[in-house]
Formats: C-alpha cells, structure tokens, sequence
C-alpha cells in the first residue's frame, strides 16, 4: 500500500460516513456532480451538513465549490461545514481562507494496518455489538450526552440516528459499552471501498477516565480487520489524537473543517 492508495480510500470512506449520516436521519438530502458531494443532515447545525470534494483530483474550482454549496444549502435553510482535504485541496483552503471562513478545527486522519491487542474491560462493564433499534437508541444517547464537549447539541446527535434501521446494516459493525447495565461509550466501524474507518466514538462523562472508547475503538477496528479490511482509519478529535498515538494509529494527513453560512 502506497501513500497515494492511502489517501485516496481514506478520502473515499469519509465521503460515504457523510452519505450515512443522510442516510440515518429522516427528511435529508444528498446531491453529487463531478468531484462535489453534499449532504444535508438531521437538523440545521452545521457539523451534520457537509460539502466534500471527492476523488483522486479536484476537479471543480473553488469559487464554484463553495458557489454551488451554498445554493444547495440555502434552499435547505442550513449553515454548513466545508472539509478541506489538506493533501489535495491546496486552492481550496486558500479560498476559504480568501473568503475569512471560521476555522472550527483541524484534525488528523490516521490509520492502523494491523489488529491491536485486546485488553481487559473495567469491572461492571460490558461491551455488545448494536443489533437491535433499542440498542441504535442507547449509541445516539451516547453520541448526544457526550458530543456536547465538542459543541453538538444533543437533539442535533439524536437526530442523525432518527432512523434506526439504516444504521443497522452489514456493513456497519457498532459497540456500546455498558457500565453497571448503562450505555456509557461507543464506537463503530463503517466497511466501505475494502478498508474501514471508524467514528461516532463518545463516552458519557460519568463514565470518562476508564478507558472506555479506546476499549470500543479496539473491539470495532479488529472486526474490520476480520470482516477484510485492508487497512482502518479514522479523524481524532484534540481529545482522542493522544489516545490513538498510544493505541498504535499513525497519522497519514489532516484535514480542516470551516464554517460556511448561506445567509
């Protein structure tokens, strides 16, 4: 596997999590031309409606980019989020830092290609693979109690898991950690283009300091690996980058994420 492989099937799972985050969520919207992909989410708050460049090149100018985004935004009424592929998106985030869009974050995509040793679990906790809507609703509970850290209002994460049986498909491998029979943290790994990439990973906080999503985060990167995944990835938050340095994931690129409003 070479650096450009990398990248470009990295890029490619990241694109289709976005395209399930629609997915997942009633009345959303996903529009794709050329190397531009859109996807309206759950609710109006930004970090849920995304506008990625996808492919190999970019094909499409940036002015262009960020015109047709913000027509396609605006007659949903949403504010949106540009993610800005830093290894080939040179002219766009020059655009976006042209036009003063607000930088929310800059975060590292990362990767392992090989399982990671398996470590035993705290006492009082269990960890069950999501099979049931139940069980959707205890990992959006999660998601939305312990996202808030990272500014997600919690009926923006609920909302992305509205619709319970889009979530609970094969190619979807979800963890929730129980502690003392309570949904405490989650992680799950989306098998896409024959690697994985892992997200949605959030540990209420309550139960923080115990190890609980680096214990989800295993448990789904080796079901990848087992289901065939050549390789998995993921995007850390400032949170979890020093927990995956130490799990053993290497970083690979990074990618920004700005601010674009349509009115």
């Amino acid at each position: 596997m070479n650096q450009d492989e990398l990248l470009y099937l990295s890029d490619l799972n990241l694109a289709e999590s976005y395209r399930e985050d629609s997915r997942w969520s009633t009345n959303t919207d996903i529009a794709e031309q050329g190397d531009m992909l859109f996807t309206c989410g759950a609710s109006t708050f930004p970090a849920v409606n995304f506008a990625i460049r996808v492919g190999r090149q970019s094909q499409t100018p940036p002015d262009q980019f960020i015109f047709q985004a913000k027509e396609f935004f605006a007659r949903r009424k949403r504010s949106f989020t540009i993610t800005v592929r830093t290894h080939l998106d040179g002219d766009l985030l020059e655009k976006c830092e042209e036009l003063k869009l607000y930088k929310i974050v800059e975060i590292p995509g990362m990767f392992i290609e090989k399982p990671l040793e398996e470590k035993p679990l705290p006492d009082g906790v269990t960890l069950k693979h999501v099979t049931t809507k139940a069980m959707v609703n205890d990992y959006a509970e999660v998601v939305a109690l312990s996202f808030t850290t990272l500014g997600m209002p919690e009926e923006a994460s609920r909302g992305i898991f509205s619709n319970q049986d889009n979530f609970l498909v094969p190619h979807i491998y979800a963890i929730v950690a129980y502690k003392d029979n309570k949904p405490a943290s989650c992680a799950f790994a989306l098998l896409s283009h024959g690697i994985a990439g892992i997200y949605y990973v959030g540990t209420v906080e309550t139960a923080r300091g115990m190890g609980l999503a680096e214990h989800c985060v295993r448990v789904v990167g080796n079901a990848a690996f087992k289901f065939g995944a050549r390789f998995v990835i993921l995007q850390a938050s400032p949170y979890g980058e020093p927990v995956y340095k130490r799990m053993g994931y290497q970083e690979s690129t990074r990618y920004i994420r700005y601010l674009c409003r349509t009115r």
